[in-house]
């Protein structure tokens, strides 16, 4: 009885447009029961506009600030809308759903709507089920459904940020033409292209971009470098290591890049990151930047687990190579450690000790750059 009173009573807040809709009842949207979706779709074009709009970005920031808030029934009421300010709002909260019955509508949005950002809204949101299709999680057919409307968008849409996201959805694509698609993004050199490619590179998990990615990592234009740092981190690159944990003192000041170095740093891992972001902690006072801090460091621990045992595994083929050509023990060149590896060991001291051991990270001078240059990343 209490269910049917609060249904009753969100749809009469939602219809009452002299009255601010109470934030408590927004919590009721979670989990909506079919017979309750019934009723706020019988009612859903009643609902003033602006109150629909703000409906929906309200909920998709409680579902990004708690993964137990579900609203997916209100996201599929919401597709269906005139207003393109509210589909695009309900593509994002079905973001995550991984449910195929709503392809034949994210499709159709791509294909017809007539609105821009709608378009780009549904390019951008098949990008999963491109890569559930490459971990053979949907049926082939619809997995080549999927990519032959992304193909057809990047090629024809008038729009070109229809063609970019259609673009960087395919980047999670195996198919043969998508690696001359991304390298052709990438040559144009025009931002919002750049972008895209890099974007696409990161999510293809191959490491044959590896030299383009570090090549943006100091891009002058911070919406390349961002996304040149979050490649970095998908495709998991040892070599962007010790830039990124300059970023993280240097750059503290820029949020957007602190935040995309944490997080490539948590799928990097290795040596001196670990204290490099508790230190880092000590100096945040934000609560969303620390929840963010906290989070890399839980996932550390599974990144670090988890290339230790690559390691280990390594280490038993190296032992069983009868010809003797691989040794994890031995360096070729005979130099060990960090040094070997073209790190400059005062720098590095600096990150993985709490003593600064003298060294004013914020002084370009202080550097070494004869040993230890950013370029030699690249």
């Amino acid at each position: 009885m209490q269910k049917e009173n609060t249904i009753t009573e969100i749809i009469q807040a939602l219809l009452d447009s002299e009255k601010a809709f109470p934030i408590s009842l927004l919590y009721a949207f979670s989990n909506l029961e079919p017979r309750e979706c019934a009723q706020l779709h019988e009612i859903w074009e009643q609902i003033p506009l602006q109150r629909r709009r703000a409906l929906l970005e309200d909920l998709s920031e409680m579902a990004e600030r708690d993964n137990l808030m579900l609203f997916e029934e209100v996201g599929r009421i919401a597709l269906d809308d005139s207003d393109p300010q509210v589909n695009i709002s309900a593509i994002d909260l079905l973001f995550q759903a991984e449910d195929t019955r709503l392809l034949p509508k994210f499709l159709s949005l791509l294909t017809e709507n007539k609105n821009d950002d709608v378009r780009a809204a549904a390019a951008n949101v098949l990008g999963p089920y491109v890569a559930l299709g490459e971990f053979e999680r949907i049926h082939t057919s619809l997995h080549q459904r999927v990519e032959n409307a992304l193909m057809k968008a990047h090629r024809e849409d008038p729009s070109e940020l229809v063609r970019r996201r259609a673009l960087e959805s395919l980047g999670y694509s195996s198919r043969e033409e998508v690696p001359e698609l991304v390298r052709k993004a990438y040559a144009s050199q025009e931002t919002g292209w750049l972008e895209s490619a890099l974007f696409a590179m990161g999510k293809s998990a191959d490491e044959r971009w590896k030299e383009q990615v570090l090549a943006h990592l100091k891009d002058d234009k911070l919406p390349v470098r961002l996304q040149a740092v979050h490649a970095a981190g998908e495709l998991a690159l040892a070599e962007a290591r010790a830039f990124l944990l300059r970023v993280l003192e240097r750059e503290f000041g820029i949020a957007e890049l602190r935040r995309e170095a944490v997080w490539a740093l948590s799928q990097i891992g290795g040596e001196g990151v670990e204290l490099a972001l508790e230190r880092l902690l000590e100096r945040l006072d934000d609560e969303d930047d620390i929840e963010l801090v906290e989070e890399a460091l839980d996932q550390l621990s599974f990144t670090d687990d988890k290339e230790l045992f690559n390691l280990m595994d390594l280490s038993l083929e190296a032992e069983t190579d009868a010809q003797g050509a691989f040794s994890l023990s031995d360096d070729e060149d005979g130099e060990d450690g960090w040094e070997g590896r073209g790190y400059d060991p005062q720098e590095w001291n600096a990150y993985t000790s709490d003593d600064d051991s003298g060294l004013d990270l914020e002084d370009e001078d202080d550097l070494d750059d004869d040993v230890f240059d950013d370029d030699d990343l690249f």
